[in-house]
């Protein structure tokens, strides 16, 4: 008995899917088997490809390869802008007073129709 391995014919395999069994060799006519067969097997080829795609990025992102940077040298002592810190701290404190101030005071509306 021979245990020959036989080789699939991919090409035949593909004139299987888009042949519709002789009937119209100019495709002029509706094969609905024919076309229900092309979108099934491209939606379990999209979502087998999906589903892949998504095992690969997950697990490189487990790995932490996705995101990972290196450290950046610095050379010498990085000063630190006093100056820039004082004038946020005084903006801060410029709109909390601003903020209190509309808070605590009534607001005037003036009525339209008058």
């Amino acid at each position: 008995m021979n245990n020959i391995m036989l080789k699939k014919d991919w090409k035949k395999e593909l004139k299987k899917l888009t042949f519709s069994r002789g009937k119209d060799s100019l495709r002029m006519e509706l094969t609905p088997f024919r076309d229900w067969r092309i979108i099934v097997v491209t939606f379990f080829l999209s979502l087998f490809l999906s589903v892949g795609f998504n095992i690969y990025i997950s697990s490189e992102a487990n790995r932490d390869a996705f995101f990972s940077a290196e450290a950046k040298q610095t050379v010498g002592v990085i000063k630190f802008n006093q100056d820039a810190l004082a004038k946020v701290i005084k903006e801060i404190d410029d709109k909390a007073t601003r903020y209190e101030k509309v808070k605590t005071e009534q607001m005037l509306l003036i009525d339209p129709s008058l």
